[in-house]
C-alpha cells in the first residue's frame, strides 16, 4: 500500500500531534488534509467512520480511546473507477425512478437487474475496463457475466455479452430471435492458452431459449455475429487453432450452419458466421486487434 503521510489526533479535540509526510508532498496540500480531518473529528467524533476522499487522496481513519491515526493515501484507479461506476448508478436511479413523498424501500425493487449489473463492473475492475472498451468498439449495450440457458436446460454464464440490435438498426421489439445481433467476449487478464480458445469457440452454440411450438418445448439457438477475446497475451497454441478455421475476405469465423440442420423454426438465419476477433490489451495504450493469417 502507497501511504503519503501519517497524521495523529487527540481524539477529543481534533488537535494533530504528530505528522510525517513522504517525499516531496506540498506542505499547503497537508495543511487543507489536516483542517479536514479536524473538522471531522469535531463534528462526527469518528462515531464509524473508516475513511472518507479528497479530490486526489483517501485518508483511512483508525480511532483509539485517546488518539485517531490517520493515514494518507494516493486514489488508485480502481477507486476512481469505482466511484465513477457509483455515480453513474445514482444517476441511472434518479433518472428512472420517481421519489414519492414518503418513499418506501419495496418500492424501488425494480432496480435491482440494474444495480447487479453495476456491482458486477465493481467488482471486476479489468473486466469494467474491457466492458467500457468494447461498448465503444462495437457500439451496443452491455451485460456483465451474462447468464443465457444451454441445450441441457442450465445456465452458463458469458463474460461480455453486446446487444448490439441499436447499433444495426434494429429495434428492440424484433432483437434477433436467433441471437445474430449478440456478440460473445471473453475476457482473460493473463496469457489466454489453446484449450481457452477451443472452449470458448465450441461454447458459441451452445447458448440459445427454449420455445414452444406444435411439438412442444424446443431449444432455439443462439449464434453471435462476432466472438471476441480480449487478453494481455496469447499462447502461440491459441493463435494456431484459429488458423484452422476458414476465412472470408480476410476474416476467420465459425461456420455455424450446422446448428440449425433438422430445426423447423421460421426465419432461421441465411447467414450463420461468427467471426472472430482478438484483441490484445494494453494498460496505457489503445488494445491492439491481431491478425490471424
Amino acid at each position: 500500500m502507497d501511504i503519503e503521510g501519517v497524521v495523529i489526533f487527540e481524539a477529543k479535540s481534533g488537535i494533530p500531534l504528530y505528522s510525517r509526510m513522504k517525499g516531496k508532498t506540498d506542505p499547503s496540500l497537508f495543511s487543507s488534509f489536516v483542517a479536514a480531518i479536524g473538522h471531522f473529528s469535531k463534528e462526527l467524533r469518528f462515531g464509524g467512520l473508516s475513511s472518507f476522499t479528497t479530490e486526489e487522496k483517501v485518508i483511512y481513519l483508525a480511532p483509539r480511546e485517546k488518539t485517531i491515526t490517520a493515514l494518507i493515501a494516493p486514489k488508485k484507479k480502481e477507486y476512481q473507477e469505482a466511484y465513477s461506476l457509483a455515480s453513474e448508478l445514482g444517476r441511472r436511479f434518479e433518472e428512472n425512478i420517481e421519489l414519492p413523498r414518503v418513499p418506501q424501500p419495496k418500492q424501488f425493487d425494480s432496480f435491482a437487474q440494474v444495480a447487479d449489473e453495476f456491482l458486477k463492473r465493481i467488482q471486476n475492475p479489468f473486466v469494467s475496463e474491457v466492458s467500457a472498451f468494447v461498448t465503444a468498439q462495437y457500439k451496443g449495450e452491455v451485460s456483465v457475466k451474462a447468464r443465457l440457458f444451454k441445450k441441457d436446460g442450465s445456465q452458463g454464464t458469458i463474460d461480455l455479452l453486446v446487444d448490439a440490435s441499436a447499433s444495426n438498426g434494429n429495434s428492440r421489439a424484433t432483437t434477433d430471435q436467433f441471437g445474430s445481433n449478440y456478440i460473445f467476449v471473453k475476457v482473460c487478464e493473463g496469457s489466454f492458452g489453446r484449450l481457452q480458445m477451443i472452449d470458448f469457440i465450441d461454447s458459441l452454440d451452445g447458448f440459445g431459449v427454449r420455445v414452444m411450438d406444435k411439438d412442444g418445448l424446443a431449444f432455439r439457438p443462439y449464434f453471435p455475429s462476432r466472438a471476441v477475446v480480449v487478453a494481455r497475451d496469447y499462447h502461440q497454441g491459441a493463435i494456431q487453432f484459429l488458423e484452422r478455421l476458414p476465412t472470408h475476405r480476410d476474416r476467420r469465423y465459425v461456420d455455424g450452419a450446422h446448428i440449425y440442420a433438422g430445426l423447423k423454426l421460421k426465419d432461421i438465419p441465411k447467414e450463420s458466421r461468427c467471426f472472430v476477433d482478438l484483441w490484445l490489451w494494453k494498460d496505457d495504450e489503445k488494445p491492439e486487434l491481431l491478425e490471424v493469417t
